[in-house]
């Protein structure tokens, strides 16, 4: 097929990392941008040297200017977007957290299945180079069996109860924008908990604000976990083996090096030579899935998606967060490989 055309939807600064990195994707054209703002659409345009510029959200989604769109909006227009993608027949790489909650996600995928058309969680960290490296040391076995993760994404975030960290509305907290990471990095190597203990801080304006978390199955791993849009950490994450561990660099889940400590003390450090924050590898798998006809990647699937979900829904519950018009908790039938969790968790109001 021809050149994969692509929209973005948002000129905030996670669309701006987005576009800054589409110049190093070997495949690919970025085509368009769709803001509610003329002036930030114009402005986003000139940047980064894309040729059409549109004012509202649906003109691009039904533009027939663009095969594929990138949502890097607020969480809660996440589902309603890429619903709206879906059913014009647009390709949709939507930003993380791919929805408020599993069922939203398992009807996005039903009706993404219907109409086939590829859609994915846009988990940039999984298609980072040092994760591929990580996942091929554990399963040559360098540091024995796999026994625990420890990871942490954590940072200081706005103070103002509106800005998008904060407001309920608008899907704010620290478990949906950082505390995903960890739980996904935990995930990847491990599958779905079979069990969930979580100690929280929920804040004025009514959403988690500080999280620590402690991942378990019934085959003996577990992680510990940290969330926070209310202090800071140098975000490391660590996989330990009965034969030594593996250390990601600082801020992990976009760093370019990794070690390999031995049980004997024997050291190899690898650091990969790639430009931008990396972005571009989430784009070259979207081409790649799309001209190879998938409705998914087999890297980050839907079923992935809606068990970091199903992880993160669960802690929500337990804690007691919630956002307007939220959808009750999925029991309509669809397999979607939810179990039963035992828990243990405690909160507390900041």
């Amino acid at each position: 097929m021809n050149e994969v055309r692509w929209g973005i939807i948002g000129t905030g600064v996670i669309a701006q990392s987005f576009a800054a990195d589409f110049e190093y994707a070997k495949t690919g054209t970025l085509r368009a941008v769709a803001s509610r703002s003329k002036e930030a659409a114009d402005a986003f345009s000139e940047r980064y040297n894309i040729e059409l510029s549109m004012v509202d959200y649906y003109s691009l989604i039904n533009s027939h200017e663009v095969d594929v769109i990138y949502i890097g909006v607020p969480n809660h227009l996440h589902y309603e977007l890429t619903k709206a993608c879906i059913l014009a027949g647009k390709h949709v790489l939507c930003e993380k957290p791919f929805a408020l909650n599993q069922t939203q996600a398992a009807e996005l995928f039903e009706l993404a299945k219907k109409h086939d058309v590829f859609v994915m969680e846009a988990m940039w960290t999984r298609f980072n180079p040092t994760i591929d490296q990580a996942l091929e040391w554990v399963e040559e076995g360098e540091i024995g069996p796999l026994q625990s993760i420890q990871a942490s994404f954590c940072f200081v975030g706005s103070k103002d109860p509106e800005n998008r960290l904060l407001n309920r509305e608008l899907g704010g907290g620290a478990l949906l924008d950082v505390g995903i990471y960890p739980i996904f990095l935990a995930q990847l190597f491990f599958g779905k908990p079979d069990f969930i203990q979580n100690q929280a801080l929920v804040g004025d304006t009514d959403v988690d604000v500080f999280e620590q978390l402690l991942l378990g199955w019934d085959s003996g791993q577990l992680a510990s976990l940290e969330a926070s849009i209310i202090s800071q950490q140098p975000n490391r994450a660590v996989l330990s083996g009965s034969n030594g561990y593996i250390e990601f660099g600082n801020n992990w889940y976009e760093t370019k090096s990794l070690t390999l400590v031995k049980h004997e003390g024997a050291e190899r450090s690898v650091e990969f030579d790639f430009p931008g924050m990396g972005y571009q590898f989430e784009i070259e798998e979207v081409n790649r899935c799309i001209e190879e006809g998938l409705n998914q990647s087999p890297n980050h699937s839907w079923q992935d998606t809606l068990n970091l979900l199903a992880s993160m829904d669960e802690i929500r519950e337990d804690i007691g967060v919630f956002y307007p018009n939220e959808p009750e908790p999925c029991d309509c039938g669809h397999d979607h490989d939810i179990e039963e969790h035992h828990h243990e968790h405690g909160h507390h109001k900041h």
